[in-house]
C-alpha cells in the first residue's frame, strides 16, 4: 500500500489500532478516527486499524484517503499465533474499547517487541465478588498490565478507576480527553421561529444503564407543550416505546433510531438531556455543548469534568426523576438560561475538547512511547480497507 509522507519531525512509526467497535455511523468517535488517520499521515506515520464491521462508507473513504489500512478484528482472533507475529512488526499497538484480558488484548501482549498502549474509555466499576474469586481476580488484574507500556484514560474518573483496579503507578497513566469536531457540531445560525415547539433531544445507545426510562418518566412531568426526540438504537427500544405509551406521552416522544444527521438534530433542539447512570466521558454531551445547546446531564463518571455545573450545563443525580423533571421544567421555562448555558458550553468545548487537540495528544503519546525503543523499519503486509462496508 502506498502511503504519503508528511512533514512532522518525529521518527516515522508503524501504529496498529485494535478496537472492539464498528465505525458504522458518523459520530464523534468516527470523526476522531478519521482525523487521527489524517494527522498520522501528515506526520509520516503508518496507521492500520483492526475493527468491527460494518464500516460506514464515508469513514472507509476517509481512511483510504489517508493511506490507513482497515481489516476486521476477527481476522486476528482466527489465527492468534500468526496475528501475534504480524502485530510484532508494529512499533506501537493501541487497544481501544477492548477488555484488558480479552482474546485480542492477549494477542497484542504476545506481539513482542511492539509497545502496547491501552486506552481506557469506560466507567464500569466491578460489583462484589466471593472472597476467593475476588482475590484471584485482583491478582490477575495486577498481572494483566505487566505488558502494557502506558495507559491513557478519557477522564480523571476513568484514570483513577483503572489505577485502583490494576495497581498502576500514576506516571504510567495520563488523561487524554475525547474530542468533538466543532466545525460539524456547531450552533444554529439565527434565532428559532417564535412558534417553534420547544424540543428536548437525547442521543444514546438504548441500553438499561443509559437511563432513558428515567428520562421518559421525568419528561411526563414536564408541562406541555414540549417534545422529546430520542436518537439511537438498542435492545431496550421496544420496552421504552411501551413505557412511553403507558405514560401517555407517545404523541410527544419520537424514537428516531440511528441517524447520520445528529448535528442538524442538535441544532434544531432547545436543550439536550443525558440521564445515564454510567459514563466515562460523554461524547454525546460534548457534541451537544459544541452545538451551543443547553445541557442537562447526570452528575456521574467523567461528565462533571466536561460540564461545569450551573455554568455550561445543569447536573442532576443519576436516576433522580424528581431532579431531572425539575431541571427540564426550569430549562423549558427560561429561554435566557438556555441561551446562557449553550453559549458557555460552546466556549468550553472550543477551549478543551476539540478533535484537533485530542488527536494531537494521542499521537504525541504514541510518538513519545515509540521513541523509547526506536527500531528499524520492518515490512509486513498492511490490511486494506475492508471490501464490505455498510451504513448499518
Amino acid at each position: 500500500m502506498q502511503r504519503a509522507r508528511g512533514v512532522h519531525t518525529s521518527t516515522p512509526m508503524r501504529l496498529a489500532l485494535l478496537m472492539n467497535l464498528a465505525p458504522r455511523k458518523l459520530g464523534s468517535f468516527e470523526g476522531w478516527l478519521t482525523a487521527l488517520a489524517a494527522e498520522a499521515e501528515r506526520r509520516g506515520h503508518e496507521l492500520d486499524v483492526y475493527g468491527r464491521l460494518p464500516v460506514h462508507p464515508e469513514v472507509a473513504q476517509a481512511l483510504a484517503r489517508s493511506g490507513a489500512g482497515f481489516a476486521p478484528l476477527e481476522e486476528l482472533g482466527a489465527a492468534p499465533l500468526a496475528a501475534a507475529r504480524r502485530l510484532g512488526n508494529y512499533d506501537i499497538i493501541r487497544l481501544d474499547f477492548l477488555q484488558p484480558r480479552s482474546r485480542h488484548a492477549l494477542i497484542a501482549y504476545a506481539a513482542w517487541p511492539a509497545r502496547v498502549l491501552f486506552s481506557a474509555h469506560s466507567d464500569s466499576p466491578r460489583g462484589a465478588r466471593p472472597r476467593l474469586r475476588g482475590v484471584l481476580s485482583r491478582a490477575a488484574d495486577r498481572a494483566t498490565f505487566a505488558r502494557v507500556d502506558s495507559l491513557a484514560a478519557v477522564s480523571e474518573h476513568v484514570r483513577e478507576q483503572f489505577r485502583a483496579r490494576f495497581g498502576l503507578d500514576r506516571p504510567r497513566t495520563r488523561v487524554l480527553y475525547n474530542g468533538v469536531d466543532a466545525s460539524r457540531f456547531r450552533p444554529a445560525t439565527g434565532a428559532r421561529p417564535p412558534s417553534a415547539e420547544l424540543t428536548f433531544v437525547s442521543v444514546a445507545h438504548l441500553v438499561t444503564h443509559k437511563g432513558i426510562d428515567v428520562l421518559l418518566r421525568a419528561f411526563a412531568r414536564v408541562p406541555a407543550p414540549v417534545r422529546l426526540r430520542v436518537v439511537g438504537d438498542g435492545p431496550e427500544l421496544a420496552a421504552l416505546d411501551a413505557l412511553a405509551r403507558s405514560l401517555r406521552i407517545s404523541p410527544r416522544v419520537e424514537f428516531l433510531g440511528l441517524r447520520d444527521d445528529v448535528p442538524e438534530l442538535l441544532r434544531s433542539a432547545d436543550a439536550y438531556v443525558h440521564p445515564t447512570f454510567v459514563e466515562g466521558f460523554g461524547n454525546a454531551v460534548a457534541e451537544a455543548m459544541s452545538s451551543g445547546v443547553a445541557v442537562i446531564a447526570s452528575r456521574v463518571g467523567g461528565i462533571p469534568e466536561v460540564v461545569e455545573a450551573g455554568v455550561s450545563g445543569l447536573l442532576v443525580p443519576p436516576g433522580d426523576e424528581d431532579a431531572l423533571a425539575a431541571a427540564m421544567t426550569r430549562v423549558a421555562a427560561d429561554p435566557e438560561l438556555r441561551a446562557r448555558l449553550g453559549e458557555h458550553a460552546r466556549r468550553r468545548v472550543l477551549a478543551r475538547f476539540t478533535v484537533e487537540a485530542s488527536v494531537a495528544g494521542h499521537l504525541d503519546w504514541c510518538e513519545e512511547r515509540a521513541a523509547l525503543s526506536p527500531r528499524g523499519r520492518r515490512q509486513t503486509a498492511a490490511p486494506r480497507i475492508a471490501a464490505v462496508v455498510s451504513r448499518r
